[in-house]
């Protein structure tokens, strides 16, 4: 969400606390798209005022680079931000 919204919206790290008194059920859902879709900040959100945070890359090349940098949680994100190439909007 955070790429898609050009960090308008943030997105939350949370953690669960185990209650020994009741029971608790979790569920996991995951959605991936085709490696070919492009991720981008949304055309709407980019402006000359509030330009491109993060540069547009495709879900594989996304996904390569959790590969190679491992799991970080947010601190992912930051290292994608500021690679935009500035004037370019989501180009």
């Amino acid at each position: 969400m955070q790429i898609l919204s050009n960090s308008v919206y943030k997105s939350v790290e949370h953690r669960v606390i185990v209650n020994a008194k009741e029971e608790r059920i979790s569920l996991a859902l995951f959605y991936n798209p085709k490696g070919d879709v492009p991720i981008a900040p949304a055309a709407e959100l980019v402006r000359p005022d509030r330009p491109s945070l993060y540069p547009p890359m495709t879900f594989d090349e996304y996904r390569v680079y959790i590969r190679k940098n491992g799991p970080r949680g947010k601190a992912q994100l930051e290292g994608f931000k500021g690679q935009a190439v500035p004037g370019t909007g989501n180009k």
